[in-house]
């Protein structure tokens, strides 16, 4: 079971409180109610992402969050305390924690920031950090090549134009000169790959 990720798995049992649903590796996480339809029965294969609830249980829900692990997204900021900020990553009732450590300059509660989600060594919970930086690669063996069309999310302005992250995987740059329409930081749009 991949915490951090949209996965199918399959409804093994029914109880009170929702639907237990089973990976190839008979692992279990419960679907609450609010997420089940009557229609659901045994055996029946569902669309889920995995992660941990506020009271630290493993949980499995059918709305889409706005980012998922070993990708970028930019974020709300809608609360902060001593030890980090919560993001509105699309998920009622649990937001995402960008600890202290792994803030940049600071974030404030209100605005957007752009961050990358991975699951936690030692908690294997979903956390956040807008160090983007060393996990976006570009000496992996490139994915993309000239003339390709790529999803780009607009990371931070520059001198000389914008440093985006090509299609959550690789660095890219958008020149001044290059743009035909404003952008902001945290967008994300469609571009083509013109030289590497």
């Amino acid at each position: 079971m991949k915490v951090g990720h949209i996965q199918t798995l399959k409804v093994n049992r029914i109880s009170d409180y929702g639907l237990y649903l089973i990976d190839d590796e008979e692992q279990e996480v419960l679907l609450p109610n609010r997420y089940v339809s009557l229609e659901n029965k045994v055996g029946d294969e569902i669309e889920v992402f995995v992660y941990h609830d506020s009271e630290d249980r493993l949980v499995a829900t059918t709305d889409r969050p706005l980012i998922t692990e070993g990708k970028a997204a930019c974020l709300k900021v809608v609360d902060k305390n001593i030890h980090g900020a919560f993001l509105d990553w699309g998920l009622a009732g649990k937001d995402l924690f960008l600890p202290n450590r792994n803030q940049q300059g600071g974030v404030i509660a209100g605005q957007k920031t752009v961050v990358y989600m991975y699951v936690d060594d030692r908690t294997g919970r979903c956390v956040a950090t807008n160090k983007i930086k060393p996990f976006i690669y570009n000496d992996d063996p490139l994915t993309v090549k000239v003339g390709d069309e790529v999803s780009v999310l607009v990371a931070f302005a520059t001198p000389i134009g914008y440093r985006v992250v090509i299609n959550n995987r690789h660095w890219g740059m958008i020149y001044k000169n290059q743009l035909f329409r404003p952008i902001h930081v945290g967008d994300v749009c469609r571009g083509w790959v013109r030289k590497i």
